[in-house]
């Protein structure tokens, strides 16, 4: 592929995910590569490379006899990914958080700074799930398990995968991660193991349906209140 090319399926990625994140494109919906190439003006190369790269985001699935359809999510596997998250990465915080250094905060610091401009920005969807990442691993990675820290990354690119599907300047990242930043900066071990449990669930519930409840005895449910919470907001 050109480079020419290769900007032609950035610009068709771009738009196709902001047609799926806005709602304009429902699940189900049926995606025409001959059609969308005629709309845009291009020819089919670019669209055919999008739409490998939106089914690897898991935004399309490819259905027999049907072609590439718009991907749902799976309320109930979403629910899941935030519970098992909920429970590790607080865990990786506790283990990660006395063990920081000061080169650490400077790239949680600057991947925080970056992450509140991308927000403000146009290309926030494309830029948020990197900057995220580095935010959080970096404090991961001293927690000094490379088994939890496998299982973490796993579960990370399944909820990116799920968050794909949301317009991410409405995420409660920014205001979140500062006050995380400011726990690892006090190195104040509760209060950025509770942030990080705040931040999970909030991201969980902004991408749920209206009406959305955290069933008793589900799998999140249980590890909110193994945390001593009685299921915040479940309404």
């Amino acid at each position: 592929m050109t480079s020419i090319q290769r900007r032609a399926a950035d610009l068709v990625f771009e738009r196709l995910q902001e047609r799926i994140v806005s709602g304009e494109l429902a699940p189900g919906d049926r995606l025409d590569p001959a059609e969308i190439a005629a709309d845009l003006g291009l020819s089919r190369t670019p669209v055919r490379e999008a739409i490998l790269r939106l089914d690897s985001e898991g935004l399309v699935n490819r259905l027999p006899y049907r072609g590439v359809v718009v991907a749902g999510i799976d309320h109930r596997v979403a629910e899941e990914v935030a519970a098992l998250r909920i429970n590790l990465e607080t865990l990786a915080v506790r283990l990660g958080v006395p063990r920081l250094r000061e080169e650490d905060l400077v790239v949680m610091r600057e991947a925080h700074a970056q992450l509140t401009r991308s927000l403000r920005g146009e290309h926030a969807q494309r830029e948020f799930n990197e900057l995220n990442r580095r935010f959080h691993m970096t404090l991961y990675h001293r927690a000094d398990s490379a088994v939890l820290l496998r299982t973490i990354e796993n579960l990370a690119s399944q909820a990116e995968r799920i968050r794909m599907h949301f317009d991410l300047r409405q995420a409660p990242a920014g205001r979140h991660h500062e006050k995380i930043l400011a726990a690892c900066e006090n190195r104040d071990v509760e209060t950025a193991a509770a942030t990080t449990r705040d931040h999970i669930l909030a991201a969980h519930r902004m991408m749920m349906p209206d009406g959305y409840r955290i069933e008793s005895g589900s799998m999140l449910a249980t590890v909110l209140a193994t945390a001593g919470l009685d299921q915040p907001g479940a309404d």
